[in-house]
């Protein structure tokens, strides 16, 4: 590996501490998942200490183990992001609108249900976003191998 090169613990544990603090900001700004998904607010809780301990603990996990921790718990936020989706029913809004509303910075749905401009798309585009560059890591170290 060239000297100047980041090591993959070094970038999957950055992008878990992001994505933790974007975690954080969806707690304290989304104010429709506080009062009308509190098991989604529980959730959210318990994965912000989950991307902390993983972010943390990538720097000394050996790299065999980190690799394979990160693949799957990024590979399991990216299924659970992409299937809240299917919640859109359930929150009076079609498939689509719920897409729009978790995923669109530029949706005036969330302002309109109480939410800060830009939330909780900004924020959870920002995790989506980070988790698939964990699993572009994880497959470019792998192949290094």
């Amino acid at each position: 590996m060239p000297g100047n090169a980041l090591a993959p613990s070094r970038i999957i544990g950055t992008l878990f501490v992001i994505s933790g603090i974007m975690g954080v900001a969806l707690l304290d700004l989304d104010q429709v998942l506080r009062s009308g998904a509190p098991q989604h607010y529980d959730a959210l809780i318990l994965f912000v200490i989950i991307d902390f301990l993983v972010g943390v603990l990538a720097f000394p996990m050996p790299q065999r183990l980190m690799l394979k921790v990160a693949a799957i718990w990024s590979a399991v936020r990216i299924l659970l992001q992409l299937g809240d989706v299917m919640l859109g029913p359930m929150f009076q809004m079609s498939y689509a609108q719920f897409a729009d509303y978790l995923f669109n910075p530029t949706s005036a749905l969330p302002v309109t249900q109480g939410n800060p401009a830009g939330i909780p798309a900004v924020p959870l585009d920002i995790i989506l976003i980070c988790d698939i560059v964990v699993l572009a890591t994880v497959a470019r170290a792998s192949l290094k191998k």
